[in-house]
C-alpha cells in the first residue's frame, strides 16, 4: 500500500502547525551555537544568504531549493505523516529536515569525515 503524506487543509492541524512551525529551526540553531563556533556559523550562513538572493541588489535571502533522492524524500514525508498522527499538528519539510539535522548534528560533528574523532566502521 502507497501512503504518501497529504498536507492538512483548513484544519486545527494546519493552525497549531503555523504558531509552531519554527520550533525545530529553532532547536537546530540552539543545538549548533552551543556546537559549532559562531564564526564559522556566520561564514556559513552569509555565503547561503549570498546564494539564495533574487537578485545580487535584493538584501533578502529566500528559499533554497536543492535535488534530493526519492528514499530521503519517503523519509520525510514518512515523519511529517508521523507527526501529524501523534500531535495533532503539521510539520513542514523544512521543519522535518531541521529536526533530522538537530537530532543528528552531534554524532556527525564527531566523524572524522567532518573533522571530528571518531570513525564510523559501519557506513565508512
Amino acid at each position: 500500500m502507497i501512503i504518501t503524506y497529504t498536507r492538512p487543509a483548513k484544519t486545527k492541524a494546519t493552525a497549531v502547525g503555523e504558531r509552531n512551525r519554527a520550533r525545530w529551526t529553532r532547536y537546530l540553531r540552539k543545538k549548533l551555537v552551543s556546537m559549532v563556533p559562531t564564526i564559522e556559523i556566520m561564514s556559513a550562513e552569509e555565503g547561503a544568504t549570498n546564494a539564495a538572493r533574487n537578485m545580487p541588489w535584493d538584501n533578502r535571502p529566500c528559499w533554497i531549493t536543492t535535488r534530493i533522492r526519492i528514499d530521503q524524500m519517503a523519509v520525510i514525508e514518512m515523519l511529517q505523516a508521523r507527526h501529524l498522527k501523534a500531535t495533532g499538528k503539521e510539520i513542514s519539510r523544512a521543519e522535518v529536515l531541521a529536526a533530522l539535522m538537530a537530532e543528528g548534528l552531534e554524532r556527525i560533528l564527531g566523524h572524522a569525515n567532518f573533522g571530528g574523532s571518531t570513525a564510523d566502521t559501519t557506513n565508512g
